[in-house]
Order: C-alpha cells, then structure tokens, then sequence
C-alpha cells in the first residue's frame, strides 16, 4: 500500500471479528515498532504483548473500567500490544553526557515521546496489513495505572502510555457508521487554524522576498 493512502485510511476501529491473526504480521508490526526514533538511541520502550484469547483476558482482566457497553466490541481483537515507557534508559544516557541529571530536567519527556512514536508505528503498520488498531487508556485515571501494572508485572518506574486492540474490523464496526463518519469529518480541524508561520498567530507563510 502507498504511504499516503497508509495515512489518509488510518482511524481508530472499535469492533473486530475474532479470527486469529497470522504469526508473521504479529511479528511485523511490533518489528516496526521499534524503527521509530529514540532520542539519544536510548530505546526506552517496552511492548507487553496479549496475542490470542488466553493472553488477551488477561489483559481485560487488568481493566476492569473497559467491562462497559464503549469497550464490549473492542474486546474480541485477538491482538492486544500495551506500550511501557522507561525513563532510565534516558536519564543514564544523557547523565553521561552530562547534559541532565533527573527526569525533571529533561524539556520534555522523550520515554513518552518516543514510546509513543513506537505506537503510531504500530497503527500505521495494521492499516497497510489490512488490519485495524483501536488505541485507548489502560485506566480513566492515573489512579489505576499502579493496580494494572501489578496484576501484569510491568516493573516499578515503567509508565504504560495507553494500549493497542489489533485486529480484522467487524462488518458492524461502530466507527464505520455513517453517523460516525460525519462527526469526525465535521470535528477535524482545517490545516490554517493549526498552522503558525514563523511566529504563534500568522497564518500564511512569510513572502520569500522579491
């Protein structure tokens, strides 16, 4: 598939038909995952992977806020890849460097940025295997991330950023309704109401001169 149309048929599915996914897609898209760029090459991503029904209640197991009716289609994906970011792997890079000492001196948080960065991989690479990706929070709030954590092992100071349902889309997949359709195309914001040319506000480009 062409890269544009990978990007252009992205968007989040919310309901798949259970049929197991072949083992070298499995393999493909969490291989992907980690082409994606890694500030300091300090690669401070982990995938906790949930492949087949046994794996998978397991992990909606851990969830108990996604028992609700949004979640109930979500629940048949057979593949479900939760993203952890570890800052560690950060903070003792760019300590030998002596640039930064503790997570708090960083601009930004590069284990999240980075981790995420691994997921978009992952959506993208379900669209261009014909599959589709559901991308949702692990708990409504951070007070639930410590329980989920426990029950699947993930150490202490790894940071789960969300997780990834994966699978074929079911024929009655809510976000394949014309209803649907209408109100993301009616939510998505133009291109010239994000874009700032050279300062916060101008909205064409600065003249390149005469």
């Amino acid at each position: 598939m062409e890269f544009q149309d990978v990007v252009r048929k992205r968007r989040m599915v919310r309901g798949f038909d259970a049929r197991p996914l072949p083992r070298e897609v499995v393999e493909r898209l969490v291989a992907n995952a980690q082409r994606g760029p890694s500030s300091g090459f300090s690669q401070g991503f982990d995938f906790l992977v949930f492949d087949g029904p046994d794996q998978t209640l397991r992990f909606w197991a851990a969830t108990p806020f996604a028992q609700g009716a949004y979640m109930a289609q979500a629940r048949t994906a057979p593949l479900i890849l939760v993203p952890v970011a570890n800052p560690e792997p950060y903070v003792t890079r760019y300590r030998e460097l002596g640039l930064r000492e503790t997570p708090e001196d960083f601009p930004a948080p590069y284990w999240y940025t980075d981790t995420a960065f691994a997921a978009m991989l992952v959506l993208l690479s379900a669209v261009d295997a014909g599959l589709g990706a559901f991308y949702f929070s692990v708990g409504p709030t951070r007070r639930e991330i410590p329980a989920f954590c426990q029950a699947l092992g993930i150490p202490e100071g790894h940071h789960p950023i969300g997780a990834i349902a994966i699978g074929y889309p079911a024929s009655d997949d809510p976000s394949r309704t014309p209803e649907t359709k209408q109100r993301l195309q009616a939510e998505r914001r133009r291109s010239d109401s994000i874009l700032h040319f050279g300062h916060w506000g101008t909205r064409s480009p600065a003249s390149s001169g005469d």
